[in-house]
């Protein structure tokens, strides 16, 4: 299997930190930029978006939360998403952690589009508010209270240490103190190292 990812992408982070965790050997990370509209990403993925898995059938998977769900199944034995049946408060958390991660990567956008004199203040205003809004019902649903790791907490590791590489100005940390001081313990993990942009 090959993996195409970018370095700096949160959702890319988000699978390759669970390919650590369940310990996946045999897929190869494949660095690409997805601006570059190479034809092997868009023969794989018609939207040109990554993280996109090439199975070894040369069939691909797409988006992130389709790739962590496969692998989950396949490695894992659906220990982080569950088998039979939805868990709909878990469910309801991650479908929030993951609208955290779109808002922080549109902010990021937002921040691009002042080099062309287009960022948009109501914009970058309505994404940062979202991303402080949603950390506090985040700190207050217990998801970092899990005594097993969960799928959940892999997706806020990877959305706080994006906000710490791309909005260091955002100081969320002054906002959910339980959630950094989690963090400083979930970020030392081998798995979150090792995928940490450059």
């Amino acid at each position: 299997m090959r993996l195409l990812y970018s370095d700096a992408s949160p959702y890319s982070r988000c699978v390759r930190v669970l390919i650590r965790h369940l310990e996946i050997t045999g897929i190869e990370e494949y660095i690409v930029d997805p601006m570059e509209n190479s034809e092997f990403l868009l023969e794989l993925n018609p939207l040109g978006k990554i993280p996109c898995l090439q199975l070894n059938d040369g069939s691909s998977l797409y988006d992130s939360e389709v790739i962590q769900r496969y692998l989950d199944h396949e490695f894992g034995a659906n220990r982080l998403f569950g088998e039979y049946g939805y868990n709909w408060k878990n469910e309801c958390q991650l479908s929030l952690i993951n609208g955290l991660l779109d808002s922080a990567v549109a902010l990021r956008q937002e921040q691009m589009r002042e080099l062309e004199g287009k960022r948009s203040l109501f914009w970058t205003s309505r994404f940062e508010m979202a991303l402080l809004r949603g950390l506090k019902e985040i700190e207050q649903s217990g998801v970092m209270v899990s005594p097993q790791l969960t799928i959940q907490q892999i997706g806020l590791a990877c959305l706080l240490e994006y906000l710490d590489f791309r909005h260091v100005d955002l100081q969320w940390r002054n906002v959910v103190p339980a959630t950094a001081t989690w963090l400083s313990g979930f970020e030392h993990l081998s798995m979150m190292k090792s995928t940490r942009p450059i």
